[in-house]
């Protein structure tokens, strides 16, 4: 009889704590906590990111007590995840050349890596984030900055699918010294792709072939890529069903001439 009681108490106690929690998630709203009338730090100042770092530490401290397992990080990063899109999305010019734009890259980035898994609208926002890679409109130019170090020529695999406005075997693909920011230019006509199909894209974890960063970057750009497509009227499945010019004679040839191209000017510049 008393062990049946016991059972009884504990069950009672598990339904208790999981309608606490519920009730919790409905009166603690990150995204109410983390609006901008709550700040008073302005947008890209030193002062807004601080609040930033405040905002998730308070987030995150008042939910560990509530969550049985530990996903009050996880809580706490999509409210500074939310708000610093809301941000943005009201003052798009402001981060263009700012000097603290690194700050927000990074701050952005690292929350993104506390989150269990992104949304299909965090995932689209990559687009809006990679407006702001400062990349010049001309491949020559590009080719420049690639001989400075400022930008990597990088395998366009999956950027060389069939369009009917271009050829796509000649489409090259740049990274950001950093790896966040993805370009990808035509060498026929030298200016940049932004087709629904091969536009570069925003990476929130750079790849690398250290296993970590490689397991990141597949977690949060790779596999969202492949669920939800660049765009939300291109799937992944509509991209795979185009003919691939990756891997021709004429994609290998203009690849290799980019290359000479690149080292050429590095040349010239040294």
């Amino acid at each position: 009889m008393l062990k049946k009681k016991t059972v009884i108490y504990t069950v009672i106690v598990i339904i208790m704590l999981f309608v606490l929690s519920n009730e919790y998630r409905t009166v603690w709203n990150p995204q109410l906590e983390g609006s901008s009338e709550n700040n008073d730090g302005a947008f890209l100042s030193s002062q807004y990111f601080h609040e930033l770092e405040q905002l998730y530490e308070r987030i995150r401290l008042n939910n560990e007590q509530w969550y049985i397992f530990d996903d009050a990080k996880q809580v706490a990063a999509k409210a500074v995840v939310d708000k610093m899109m809301e941000d943005l999305v009201k003052q798009p010019e402001a981060l263009m050349n700012h000097v603290n734009d690194h700050l927000f890259f990074e701050m952005f980035d690292k929350n993104i890596r506390r989150l269990g898994d992104i949304t299909q609208e965090i995932h689209y926002f990559r687009n809006v984030l990679n407006e702001y890679s400062g990349a010049p409109e001309r491949l020559t130019d590009m080719i420049e900055l690639t001989a400075q170090g400022k930008w990597r020529l990088f395998s366009a695999r999956f950027h060389r699918y069939h369009s009917e406005d271009m050829n796509a075997a000649l489409n090259v693909k740049f990274i950001s010294a950093d790896g966040r920011f993805e370009v990808v230019y035509n060498a026929e006509t030298e200016e940049l792709v932004t087709d629904a199909v091969n536009m570069g894209t925003y990476n929130y974890a750079p790849g690398s072939l250290h296993p970590l960063k490689y397991y990141r970057h597949y977690r949060y750009d790779v596999a969202p890529w492949k669920r939800w497509g660049n765009v939300e009227d291109v799937s992944y499945e509509d991209i795979m069903k185009l003919e691939s010019k990756h891997g021709t004679a004429e994609e290998k040839k203009n690849s290799s001439e980019i290359e000479d191209w690149i080292k050429q000017v590095k040349k010239q510049l040294q």
